[in-house]
Parts: structure tokens; sequence; C-alpha cells
């Protein structure tokens, strides 16, 4: 079985002395395809190069909910900007509210909503982390649903229902292990996540 990992941050200091090993194994568990996410825009050449490196890898560009205190107009354009770089940035992100960690709930919203309308506007996926924030991420997603770009969930925990919010809305669903026994007895639910 040939698989795509949708979500990774190779650009980490703890995998640098690693990565060639960490390609095998990636390899060798079938995985063809790599998605590299992105928590600022300053990782941006990080990632590139890191793609430079390793042709199997597409990736983003985005500033993550909990750096939402950066957000600035420009921080749009940059992100616009490096979006239209390269081909291979194919998502924008990743974006979203977590409000596990931060309270700064208008920051993040307004990052968020920025987000979303340059992933339309590019045609990009958006990489969309959720922690602890479902109700209000549904709420934002659904008034904008005229114009919502295709995207998977991230960081994604919620209750089978809370799945069903967004499976509805056309996103994808990034499990945890830790959240997999729970929505097992949900079989509806479970073809759509594997």
């Amino acid at each position: 079985m040939q698989l795509i990992d949708t979500h990774v941050h190779l650009n980490f200091e703890v995998f640098q002395a690693d990565l060639d090993s960490l390609r095998q194994r990636w390899q060798a568990a079938g995985v063809v395809h790599l998605i590299h996410a992105c928590v600022e825009p300053q990782e941006f050449t990080a990632i590139r190069d890191l793609a430079d490196r390793f042709p199997e890898i597409s990736y983003a560009v985005g500033l993550h909910p909990l750096d939402a205190d950066k957000w600035t107009e420009e921080t749009a354009q940059e992100i616009y900007d490096l979006a239209q770089s390269d081909r291979r940035v194919v998502a924008i992100g990743e974006m979203g509210l977590d409000f596990y960690k931060a309270d700064n709930r208008a920051q993040q919203q307004q990052a968020l909503e920025a987000q979303l309308a340059i992933a339309q506007q590019l045609d990009k996926a958006a990489i969309i982390h959720c922690r602890d924030a479902a109700a209000a991420l549904r709420e934002i997603l659904e008034a904008n649903s005229s114009s919502l770009p295709r995207g998977v969930m991230h960081c994604w925990g919620g209750t089978p229902e809370e799945t069903r919010w967004f499976l509805d809305l056309g996103f994808y669903i990034s499990r945890s292990e830790e959240h997999t026994s729970e929505l097992q007895s949900h079989s509806d639910l479970v073809c759509r996540l594997l």
C-alpha cells in the first residue's frame, strides 16, 4: 500500500541529525509522499530546502494558532506571496484554533479567517489545527461555507459528533492513535478517516 503523510515537521531540530535514516523508515513503511506543515512563515526557507533534498515532499506555508499574536497584514501578504512562489506549495497552514494552550480567541480567529481566504484565493488546501475549539471552528467554517477550501483537520481529538460536523463540511480528518478506539465504534466515520 502506498501512503501519503499529510502532516510532518521534519525541520524541527530534533530530526536534523537523522533525516536520511528517517527517510529510509518512511520509504520502508510505504510512505511515498509527505506534506510538510508550517508553523510560521520564517520556516519557509528551511522547509523548501527539505523539499529540494527530498523530492517526495510538498509543503505548506501558514501561521499556527499558537503564534496568532504574530499575525499582521504583512504576515498575510507574506503567506500569499510565498504560497505562489513554488509549485510544491500545496496547502496553507497550519492554521486554526487552539483553546487548550491559549485564550487569545480573537487573534486566532482573525489569523484563521485570513488564511482560509488565502487558501481559497489560491486554490490551495487548508491544514487546520483544532484543539478544544470544535464548536468555535465549526461556526467560523459554516459562516464561510460558500468559499471553503478543501482541507484536513489536524491535531484532531473531537467527539464522533464533532467529527461528523467537519466531514459534512468536506474536510478530511487526521486522527491520533489516542482517539482511534473511540472512533472505531462509529464505523461510518472510520470509513472516511482511513
